[in-house]
């Protein structure tokens, strides 16, 4: 059995999303929801070895320094070739594990993807080596287009396994490869990255629970677990990774950091600071990049405010190339999942609902 470290397969292994190798300990992180590492394989067996890190659900208000703290820890599904869903899936729950991806009698040669089927910030995870029986065959990126769909739990798929509104956040519950973002990407025949943390918003709200604002974060590689790692934060390559299309549906969140905020005129100065973002936005993608802002399928507070932000961005630029979208509410017949999030049946339809709305902007 040969061991092989993420350096030794650096012209072997794909990565789709935001990933970055930690050259210390050469661990490859994959932390944002969907992100995925695939390789050509061939031979008998195939392991991995991961490294992984849990955060912790509040069982209580997040400000309470006594409320309990439960783990929560990545799961991971093992897709081979194109089959549409995991041949596989497992959770990773302790700091370093070792797992079987792919075994046979004979040696058969497979395109294998590890997708992060949870969140960043509630989840970390990264490769530290592949033990194998076999060889890896030089990487078969395919070009085609890109879309990046930036949210909150939404688009992380939080509780979308489940249909019961009364359950909080657990991992298993989780995925991110059945969300609305991926599943429109796919059926658009696109690749598709997610920059998405639950409970974040688009801009800074004083006296919000956050640690950070999606306007802090969008522009780097993986800001969250960098810093956790005691790396500087690494901006994130626009221009070797174009995006044919940003997805932003955001705003969720941010009536209640607008409504929890100790200031007053909160809510006045949100649609200035949500158009800095997006000029934010198009500045990192560049010109063509067609923008989408969305908003749904939980709440539309906000919704005027990102649409005054939206034509205000528009008077201002002349930029033609973004665009307002109302995402459908729940239907209570789809049923609802963990803490009121959207179903799976939701999510499908939300991602119907993207993809027919992209064709249109195609026509």
């Amino acid at each position: 059995m040969q061991r092989y470290s993420v350096s030794d397969l650096a012209d072997r292994l794909a990565t789709y999303g935001r990933t970055f190798r930690e050259p210390k300990e050469d661990i490859l992180y994959f932390n944002w929801s969907g992100s995925t590492v695939e390789c050509v394989f061939s031979g008998t067996q195939l392991n991995v070895t991961l490294r992984a890190d849990c955060g912790y659900e509040v069982e209580g208000l997040p400000d309470d320094p006594a409320a309990p703290r439960r783990a929560t820890w990545p799961w991971v599904g093992v897709f081979l070739d194109d089959m549409p869903m995991p041949i596989r899936k497992f959770q990773v729950s302790s700091p370093t594990e070792t797992w079987l991806l792919y075994q046979s009698e004979t040696p058969e040669t497979h395109r294998i993807r590890l997708t992060k089927l949870t969140e960043n910030s509630k989840t970390f995870l990264g490769i530290a080596a592949f033990t194998a029986e076999g060889a890896f065959l030089p990487a078969q990126k395919q070009p085609r287009r890109r879309m990046e769909i930036v949210g909150d739990s939404i688009t992380c798929g939080y509780g979308n396994l489940v249909k019961d509104p009364n359950r909080h956040f657990f991992s298993a519950d989780e995925d991110a490869w059945q969300s609305y973002g991926p599943m429109a990407a796919r059926a658009l025949g696109m690749e598709y990255s997610c920059v998405s943390i639950s409970g974040i918003t688009a801009v800074k709200h004083p006296g919000w629970h956050g640690d950070y604002a999606m306007c802090e974060l969008y522009a780097y590689t993986d800001r969250v677990q960098q810093e956790r790692l005691g790396m500087e934060p690494q901006p994130w390559d626009f221009a070797g990774n174009h995006n044919d299309y940003v997805v932003v549906n955001l705003g969720t969140n941010d009536c209640y950091g607008i409504l929890f905020c100790p200031e007053d005129g909160e809510l006045e100065r949100f649609p200035e600071a949500y158009t800095a973002f997006l000029e934010e936005i198009r500045r990192v993608n560049g010109a063509d990049t067609q923008i989408i802002c969305a908003l749904g399928s939980m709440n539309y507070y906000l919704f005027h405010d990102i649409a005054q932000a939206v034509e205000r961005y528009r008077r201002r630029t002349g930029d033609q190339h973004v665009h307002l979208l109302r995402l459908r509410p729940m239907h209570p017949f789809d049923g609802v999942g963990a803490d009121g999030h959207p179903s799976l049946d939701t999510h499908r339809k939300m991602a119907q609902e993207l993809a027919d709305f992209i064709r249109s902007l195609e026509k």
